[in-house]
């Protein structure tokens, strides 16, 4: 017998909904990093969202409208760039820019950011050098910024246990966002809806 997975799709944001064009949709917020240009955002026909950083950094973050309880299920999303940034380095501070991440926001503020990277180890995990708060997962690395899609499945709630060692909290909050204002490069990247397959496996 076949077991079969009945799984509730749930889109996070309203980006499927938004219409193409520069900036960002309603109800998403710009978090801009001190001291520095935020990256350019725009809703492309396809209804991804494009961002395009020139020597800055920032993030799109767009609240839930219910928190996401601890539970079973897979956080989806597609994600794809063209610009590695073959002389960043995550684990140090001064070199820490990634072309493109995906990030979860916690009820206790803690973070999750899901990151583009260049060397390290896919699947590599670690505290960020900005806050013991917020948490780096490696999913990519330069040699797969070719421009074509790639497609992630994870479960947040299992990555917050690993990251921070205590039990999860709800999910409050999701964004995307890139930075590249360590050494000053230029990256572009998509990312398309987030959705939450309730009951699914990463």
């Amino acid at each position: 017998m076949t077991a079969v997975c009945l799984c509730a799709l749930q889109a996070l944001t309203n980006l499927s909904l938004a219409s193409a064009g520069p900036g960002l949709p309603p109800g998403w917020a710009l978090q801009r990093t001190k001291g520095v240009q935020p990256p350019s955002f725009e809703v492309t026909r396809a209804r991804t969202l494009r961002i395009d950083v020139l020597a800055g950094a920032g993030f799109a973050r767009y609240r839930l409208r219910a928190p996401l309880l601890p539970r079973a299920g897979a956080l989806t999303w597609r994600w794809r760039t063209g610009t590695p940034l073959r002389d960043a380095a995550l684990r140090q501070r001064t070199r820490d820019d990634a072309p493109v991440r995906v990030y979860v926001v916690f009820d206790d503020g803690r973070m999750l950011l899901y990151t583009w990277g260049n060397k390290e180890g896919r699947g590599e995990r670690f505290l960020s050098g900005t806050g013991p708060s917020r948490a780096v997962i490696v999913l990519e690395r330069a040699e797969d910024a070719d421009g074509s899609w790639h497609m992630e499945r994870r479960d947040p709630f299992a990555d917050y246990r690993v990251a921070f060692n205590r039990a999860s909290r709800a999910l409050v909050a999701v964004g995307a966002g890139a930075d590249t204002h360590r050494l000053k490069g230029r990256a572009v990247a998509e990312v398309s809806e987030l959705t939450w397959e309730l009951g699914a496996r990463p």
